[in-house]
This record gives C-alpha cells, sequence and structure tokens, in this order.
C-alpha cells in the first residue's frame, strides 16, 4: 500500500499568511493530500478499516500551544445544500481534476497562523490499524515543516509595497508600466475585471485581463496547501491594472501619482466601495461568508446586476449563500417578485416573492457568480396573472392588458332617400286649419300622388325662403348624419387599422364608440311609408292606439300624422368586427448602449399569438420564442434597431 503525501515529508514548505485588520482575528487555511497509488489500494484500506492521519503540532483552538495531535485524512466536506436551492453554478462547479479519478483524501486545518508570523511547525503521516497499531510513515528526524511568512498565498509581489494597519498593499505608480509582481499558478485563478460602468467580465487568469479594478478568484479544485484567497486590485485615476496570459502583474500609469491598493477579499470592505463605484453601483452585502456588488447597464434602470464573489475556502467547488431580496437596492426591493438568471440565460429561475420574511438560498461557483434581478410586473388577463420581466438594459418599461377587438357597438341605421327640400320643409310646416292643410298636404313618399287641392289656400311659401336653415332643423340633422355616416364608414375600412397600431386599441374604441354615439344621436325619427298612387292603399305608420295624432283627409286616402310619442324607437342590432381576444402589450425604452438582443421573459401566458413588435412605432420582424422547462417563455429580439421605444404587443 503506497501513498504520496502532500507537503511532502522531509522538506520545508512556506505558508504565507495574509495580513489582517489589527484586532480582527481570522483562520487561515493549510490541505494535506494524499494519493493512493491506485484505487485497489484505497478499497484495500478502507476494507481492512485504516486510518490514514497527519500527526502535527499546527496550532488550532482547543489545543494547547506546541501540543502534537491527530487529523484524519478523508473526503472533503461538501457544503449541504438546502432544499429548494436555486443553482447558478457555472460550469466551472462540475470542473474536477485529473487526479480525482484517484479519489485522493484530504485534511483541511483552519488556524491562526497569523498570530505564529515566523513560526514552524513540523508534522509526520502514519497508518492507524483497527487492532490499535500505528505504521509512522515518515523517518525519524525527516518529519515535514511548515514555516509561517506574511504575504498572499499564490502571489509574489515585487519590492516597493507598504502594509498598513487594515492589512492592505500599497505603492505608488510611476508613468509608464510597472510589473507588480506574478501569479504562481496561473491556471489557479479566475478574474473579475471593471474596465467601465457597467457589469465587469469574467475570464480566467491563463486568458489576457484588463481593468481598472481586479478580483482575483481561486477556481475550483485549486487545491494548494497553501489555500488560496479571493484577492482586490484597485488602480486610482489615471491608472490600470493588466494580468497578462503568464499570469505577470502589470500596472501603466500616465501620472506620477497614482497608486494601486491591493488585500484579500475579507478585508477589503472599502476597496470594494471603490470597484462598485466605478460601475455605479454598491456593496450590497458584506459578510463573512459572501459579497455582493450590484450594478446596471449604462444609461439602464433595470434590471439589476449582481456580482456574487464566496470569501475563501470553498474547496467542494460551490457556494452556498442566503439572499434577501428585499435588502438589495431598488427596484429590486419594491418589487413582489423577481426574476433570477444568468448573463448568457442558460439557467433562468421561476419568479421569486422579494416580500418573503424567509431568505431564498443561492449557489454559485467557487470562483463566484454573476446573476441577473429583473424585477417582474403583472396583470391579469382572463382571470391568469401574467408575469413579465426585461432582461436586458431598459427603461421605462410598461405592462398593460387590452381587448384585441372593438367592444359591441350600436349598427347605425340606413340613411332613407332624401326627399325634396321644399316638399319636406311645407310638410314640416303644416298649417293648424284643415282647410290650409289640405291646401298645403305633402306626398310622404318619393313618387307624389295626385291629390286634389282645395279651393281657396294660403299664398305658398317661396322655394328660397323653404330653405332658410333655422326653419329646417330636421334637415340639418339628416345632413349631418350623412356626413357621420360616411365618416364612420371611412374610419370603419381604412383608419381603425392605421389607430391601432398608433394610438392603441383602447384609444380606437374610444373614438370608435364617440362615432357610433353621434351615429345613433343624429338619426332622423321614422318616416311613414306610404304606397304608390297604382296601389289603391296606404301603410300606416305604427303607433300607439293611446295617442294618435290628427287625422289629415285627401279626397282620396286618410293620413294619420304621427305624434312624437308614436315613432317606433330605432331598433338596432348588434355588431363585432372579429372575435375579441385578450392582448398584453409590453413596452420599454432600449437604450442603444444595450445588447443587440432585447429578451423579455413571460410567465403565466396561455399560449402567444398574433406577435407584433414596433421600435419607435416601425415594425420590426417578430421575436424569436423559447420555451422554458417551468412553462414560461423567453421572447428574444434580435432586430438590429432594436434601440428606442419597444413595444410587444400579442394575443392570449
Amino acid at each position: 500500500m503506497r501513498l504520496t503525501f502532500s507537503p511532502a515529508l522531509g522538506e520545508q514548505t512556506a505558508l504565507k499568511v495574509a495580513p489582517i485588520a489589527s484586532g480582527r482575528p481570522t483562520a487561515q487555511s493549510v490541505l494535506f493530500k494524499a494519493t493512493f497509488e491506485d484505487r485497489e489500494s484505497l478499497l484495500e484500506a478502507r476494507a481492512k478499516g485504516v486510518r490514514v492521519e497527519v500527526w502535527s503540532n499546527v496550532p488550532v483552538a482547543g489545543r494547547p500551544s506546541g501540543e502534537w495531535g491527530a487529523f484524519i485524512f478523508g473526503p472533503l466536506r461538501c457544503e449541504t445544500v438546502p432544499e429548494r436551492t436555486l443553482n447558478f453554478s457555472t460550469e466551472d462547479a462540475t470542473e474536477e481534476p485529473e487526479d480525482d479519478q484517484e479519489r485522493p483524501l484530504y485534511v483541511h486545518v483552519r488556524a491562526p497562523f497569523h498570530e505564529h508570523i515566523d513560526g514552524r511547525f513540523q508534522f509526520t503521516y502514519r497508518l492507524v490499524y483497527p487492532s490499535g497499531e500505528i505504521k509512522w510513515l515518515g523517518e525519524f528526524g525527516r518529519n515535514g515543516e511548515l514555516i509561517i511568512e506574511r504575504g498572499l498565498p499564490g502571489v509574489d509581489l515585487r519590492e516597493g509595497w507598504s502594509i498598513s494597519d487594515d492589512g492592505t498593499y500599497r505603492t505608488h505608480a510611476f508613468p509608464g508600466e510597472r510589473v507588480l509582481g506574478h501569479l504562481t499558478d496561473p491556471n489557479a485563478w479566475t478574474c473579475w475585471s471593471w474596465k467601465s460602468p457597467g457589469p465587469p467580465s469574467f475570464t480566467r487568469a491563463t486568458e489576457p485581463s484588463e481593468g481598472l479594478a481586479m478580483v482575483l478568484s481561486p477556481r475550483p479544485y485549486a487545491r494548494e496547501v497553501n489555500v488560496l484567497r479571493p484577492l482586490v486590485f484597485v488602480a486610482s485615476d489615471s491608472a490600470s491594472l493588466r494580468i497578462t496570459d503568464r499570469g505577470k502583474i502589470v500596472l501603466y500609469s500616465s501620472s506620477p501619482f497614482a497608486r494601486v491598493s491591493f488585500s484579500v477579499l475579507e478585508h477589503a470592505r472599502e476597496l470594494l466601495d471603490g470597484v462598485a463605484a466605478l460601475s455605479g453601483g454598491q456593496v450590497a452585502v458584506f459578510d463573512d461568508a459572501t459579497a455582493i456588488l450590484t450594478c446596471r447597464a449604462v444609461d439602464a434602470e433595470s434590471p439589476l446586476h449582481l456580482v456574487v464573489l464566496p470569501m475563501a475556502d470553498n474547496l467542494d467547488g460551490r457556494s452556498v449563500f442566503p439572499l434577501r431580496l428585499s435588502a438589495l437596492p431598488e427596484p429590486v426591493s419594491r418589487w413582489d417578485s423577481v426574476v433570477l438568471s444568468t448573463p448568457d440565460l442558460r439557467i433562468v429561475t421561476s419568479v421569486m416573492r422579494a416580500t418573503s420574511e424567509q431568505d431564498s438560498v443561492v449557489s454559485v461557483g467557487a470562483a463566484g457568480g454573476h446573476l441577473v434581478a429583473a424585477p417582474a410586473q403583472e396583470v391579469v388577463v382572463d382571470t391568469r396573472t401574467v408575469r413579465v420581466a426585461f432582461l436586458t438594459g431598459h427603461r421605462e418599461s410598461k405592462l398593460k392588458a387590452e381587448r384585441s377587438s372593438l367592444e359591441a357597438l350600436p349598427t347605425p341605421p340606413p340613411s332613407p332617400p332624401p326627399p325634396s327640400a321644399p316638399s319636406r320643409l311645407a310638410a314640416e310646416t303644416l298649417p293648424e286649419s284643415r282647410t290650409d292643410a289640405l291646401s298645403e298636404t305633402i306626398p310622404l313618399s318619393r313618387s307624389r300622388s295626385p291629390v286634389e287641392r282645395d279651393g281657396a289656400t294660403r299664398p305658398r311659401r317661396s322655394r328660397s325662403s323653404a330653405l332658410i336653415p333655422h326653419n329646417s332643423p330636421h334637415l340639418i340633422r339628416r345632413y349631418l348624419h350623412m356626413i357621420l355616416d360616411i365618416v364612420f364608414w371611412f374610419w370603419s375600412v381604412f383608419a381603425r387599422t392605421i389607430s391601432v397600431r398608433l394610438i392603441g386599441e383602447s384609444n380606437t374604441r374610444r373614438i370608435s364608440g364617440f362615432l357610433g354615439f353621434a351615429l345613433l344621436k343624429t338619426a332622423p325619427p321614422a318616416v311613414p311609408k306610404v304606397a304608390d298612387t297604382d296601389n289603391a292603399r296606404t301603410e300606416s305608420v305604427v303607433s300607439s292606439p293611446q295617442t294618435e295624432g290628427p287625422a289629415v283627409e285627401t279626397e282620396e286616402h286618410p293620413v294619420v300624422a304621427p305624434s312624437v310619442e308614436d315613432v317606433a324607437a330605432v331598433q338596432n342590432d348588434t355588431v363585432r368586427l372579429d372575435q375579441p381576444n385578450s392582448l398584453v402589450v409590453i413596452s420599454a425604452r432600449i437604450p442603444a448602449s444595450s445588447p443587440a438582443t432585447a429578451v423579455i421573459y413571460v410567465q403565466g401566458a396561455s399560449r402567444i399569438e398574433d406577435l407584433r413588435v414596433t421600435v419607435d412605432h416601425t415594425p420590426v420582424s417578430s421575436p424569436s420564442v423559447v420555451k422554458l422547462s417551468d412553462g414560461a417563455v423567453l421572447l428574444k429580439v434580435g432586430d438590429a434597431k432594436a434601440a428606442g421605444l419597444l413595444e410587444v404587443t400579442f394575443a392570449m
């Protein structure tokens, strides 16, 4: 049974300990690793109940200084993940080193090494059998030795740095380029870099990166003896930082007054405030487990970008932390529900309740995570609650529900053919006496009846005076009705469709209702119909038997002049132009700095039909629809001209 150990016996291993703020005790870590030569050896040791141990005088809590004790090797303890955890772990979280195929065993020791700078501690390894037998694996006098030094794990810094009381490294810059140090193993790091306002970029340290500020996070399974800790670099004005593909840390400055500050993440609250200010954001959370920085895209009010930075010792490849949305900046904190996603939309969660008293549990990779928190607006459509959230930068978002067709409107009555103006006017001014009535009787149909007039008659009004408007209110009403009838026809056939696109369905419906009401009010009263003289009868108008109007007799036919109460009400049918559907209208102003593709999250829509998109009221190509596993959909508007007032309408 052969094993390989790290750190090795018979050697000295430098253990760098980061300086910490005065009066703030912090335990730092060292990692021992034992690897069996093959998997069969590991299974054999387990079958026989053999324990592999570290025997050391490392100072740990609860043990007197200088006392030796045992630490048992075993698998790394993975952090317990509660149920209903929102998993946003990136692909790095599932990455494993090659030697994990052999299932190495570990001892993770946390001790206050900062109290023992320049101290030395020894260790050796042994096998303990169930019988109590102990087999020492190191020769006498060949123990391994840990030498405690002040420094930063994984980084070699050049001269010229000063260390302040809060544990921050600082150095002044000179005009031009200067190498500040280098990463001992570039493969062990990932880099968050801030170049300008807006969210940071994420790269591996083996890829060149540049910015005004950087946060270096250990990669998952970067299991060094000296456990790596997240680091924060911040350059002042007139300076920038760059990390080459070989791990060199380079400062470029155009001013002799520029400087660089550098610290471990857990002691860098003030530095993080400066980092957040570069992106126009703030530090929303800073505790023993996690730091969360918030920012927004340039010229956008929403969504909120969350950069999650685990503090340290996430050796199992993930970090689990509580997230209370009500503690985040507006607009997230004041909305009832929020949609969380990754920037690449590979992971999009269901809507979360921001007002819950319980924290939402979120899991990200050991290197941290970038989340997009978009407030979700709600609207009730046909008893269904529809939630909508813009996942890309925007301003002034609105959500409303409409009806896709006009409500039932009364059909205006058809306009009867207008009679000649003088005859109509004469009929409206019948004389009071029967003799005068006989002399001024006017036929009520388009074909004139040959009615003999009586003897003496009143002088007839001239044709010109009969056309005076104030003597013919019913004629004006009829003409106005004809004009409105033409306007309504033009509106229904041509203008309504254009109006829906320009001012919306609800405003169009109001205009149609107004025109219909005007038609109804200007419709003339019913006119009695009289048959032609060839038919030996007259059709009387419908009237109430209790209120007959005065009879006007001719030599051939008696005609009843109806009173106002006798006119039957106009019976109008109802009509719908089309079957009404529920419309959801989503609008927002997209800044020019946003990505070319605008993404909208929609949950609760039973179906999406008649999808239309306009930018500044100009139609653009329809968006693609991506269905998610929880039943929600993503609408992706990929038009290159998406900047401007974006309006998306669909029917349910």
